[in-house]
């Protein structure tokens, strides 16, 4: 049985502590206890401490937060959107920069990363649009995609290839939930999948070269991009029966025409990405291609998890990890310090434990009882499945290397008062909307 409204949460004595979702809060505890334990051993310890610093603090915001009701994120969500383009606008005007990136604010005490903070923010402003605006056809559609258009524009500026990616991978499970089918998520996320498809594969036809900014620019069409062509046609003619109606035979032509357009023009955006960024999202289909350079990363984690063994060579005993083969172990590749040190048994631990807190997050969004609530979990949720997938996914060489840190396990400051923050609103929602016998 659902609860009518929200249950005010008041702490009156320990016990009543008993009562949060110890299912989602205990693996969450066990990740970050792993964290401490991997960042001890990465980059000598050196991050460890100010990990450390940054954990008390984090806790105490997200604890903070289980009194703050579910509604009062809904009735504030335009001022949390609008703080957040502030945010990333001070960014690329007086940010700081670190390894070719602009993506900090130096309060002088702690760099602020406002690209994190907009994870959060993005989530609560769909959740209260999608709240009042269900996805009924294209134009919903639409009209809520621009809600993200804006930070992801600011925030690939940076440039932060991860964290927009991490806004599209938002977006598209909270429009699911919102009432979006998968035709209506193949139509959106079609021209990504063109310029992805006309990427890879061998060419097929060649239509010369052009000339832009000072680089000579292949027109090519590959394999891939030609079987994508023929899958939505197929899927489209299948589920629309354009032979009943010409409006519908004038919309899959027009769909195939863009994405033809779209991919055929691939090698003219792909210009606009910087070198390193390219180079980063194609190096894993051949890692040994460029040992020592852009699959190197690649290639050293993968060493690093294959050397582990079973059980591992034990903590700090990492051979690779100790003697600092493996580039940015404490935070993109956290996860191979996990593989050395504790072998697969330690490597599969932290994926269940990944694996329970999803699945909490899916079993609140599916059980909350308003619909705001609803979509704020299956946010956190697609937030958290896109960087544990796309994290450990590179570290063992089968997606493409983004900047995409582990959630709860890499280390960044603004990033775990987030990811602490996301906890905590969960085990608020759990608390308040759910019945108190969660099963």
């Amino acid at each position: 049985m659902k609860l009518t409204d929200e249950r005010d949460f008041v702490v009156r004595r320990w016990s009543d502590l008993y009562e949060l979702d110890w299912y989602l809060l205990a693996p969450v505890l066990l990740l970050i206890i792993t964290s401490l334990f991997l960042l001890k051993s990465a980059e000598n310890g050196f991050y460890f401490s100010k990990q450390l610093m940054f954990l008390i603090p984090a806790f105490i915001v997200g604890f903070a937060s289980l009194f703050i009701r579910v509604k009062f994120w809904k009735s504030i969500f335009l001022w949390v959107y609008f703080i957040n383009i502030i945010l990333l606008l001070i960014v690329l005007v007086m940010g700081s920069s670190a390894l070719g990136a602009q993506r900090w604010i130096d309060l002088g005490f702690i760099k602020l990363q406002p690209s994190e903070i907009s994870k959060i923010a993005i989530i609560i402003t769909l959740a209260a649009w999608f709240s009042k605006h269900p996805i009924k056809n294209y134009f919903d559609i639409i009209g809520s995609a621009l809600i993200i258009f804006v930070p992801f524009i600011l925030i690939f500026k940076q440039p932060d290839l991860g964290t927009s990616l991490t806004f599209i991978a938002i977006y598209l499970g909270m429009a699911f939930w919102a009432g979006a089918t998968i035709t209506h998520l193949l139509v959106v996320t079609s021209p990504i999948l063109s310029l992805i498809f006309n990427a890879v594969g061998s060419v097929v036809f060649s239509f010369g070269t052009i000339q832009i900014n000072n680089k000579i620019v292949e027109m090519t069409i590959t394999q891939y991009f030609i079987l994508y062509l023929g899958f939505i046609l197929a899927w489209f003619v299948i589920n629309y029966k354009p032979w009943n109606s010409p409006w519908r035979v004038l919309f899959i032509s027009v769909l195939m025409m863009f994405n033809f357009v779209i991919g055929f023009i691939r090698p003219v955006l792909w210009s606009f990405l910087q070198p390193y960024q390219q180079r980063r999202l194609t190096i894993f289909l051949d890692p040994e291609s460029d040992p020592l350079g852009a699959g190197y990363h690649i290639i050293q984690s993968l060493l690093a998890i294959g050397n582990g063994g079973l059980f591992g060579y034990g903590w700090q005993q990492g051979r690779l990890t100790k003697g600092n083969y493996v580039p940015a172990q404490h935070t993109d590749f956290v996860f191979s310090i996990c593989g050395e040190e504790f072998g697969f048994i330690g490597s599969a631990f932290v994926i269940v434990m990944f694996a329970f807190i999803l699945w909490r997050a899916l079993y609140i969004a599916r059980n909350s009882n308003d619909q705001f609530s609803s979509l704020l979990s299956i946010g956190i949720f697609s937030y958290f499945a896109f960087h544990v997938f796309i994290n450990i996914g590179m570290s063992i060489g089968i997606m493409p290397i983004t900047g995409v840190p582990l959630i709860l396990l890499s280390y960044g400051g603004t990033a775990l008062f987030v990811n602490l923050f996301s906890v905590f609103m969960l085990l608020s929602i759990s608390w308040r909307t759910l019945p108190r016998k969660i099963f």
